[in-house]
């Protein structure tokens, strides 16, 4: 399976255990929400390895690509303040827009301007 196909895989996981995580935790499941926020910590983890592969393999830590790579990692950071914000009953809505912000500029360069 080529890079790029594992981690589009990975953060198509990575999605779908974040958005379970906090259909969980409002569901009052604090057991299942737990455990799907560790799974989708191994999964930042992962994504971040395959993106920092293909960031150097492919496009050697230049330009548009590297810039991707920064709001990726946001988007990571992003997903995790809202985890633990919602786990921790504090306020999110900074937290949502990191994570809205990052995840545009994501899809952005990673569609548009790298194609």
């Amino acid at each position: 399976m080529a890079p790029l196909h594992i981690h589009v895989t990975l953060w198509t996981l990575l999605i779908i255990s974040f958005v379970v995580s906090l259909i969980l935790h409002r569901a009052g499941r604090a057991k299942g929400q737990k455990i799907l926020h560790m799974v989708a910590r191994l999964l930042y983890l992962l994504v971040l390895v395959s993106g920092l592969h293909m960031l150097a393999a492919w496009y050697h830590f230049q330009g548009a690509a590297l810039i991707k790579g920064i709001a990726g990692v946001l988007v990571l950071v992003g997903m995790e303040m809202v985890l633990v914000r919602t786990e921790k009953g504090k306020r999110t809505g900074v937290a949502w827009a990191v994570l809205a912000i990052a995840l545009i500029l994501v899809f952005y360069y990673g569609y548009v301007v790298l194609g």
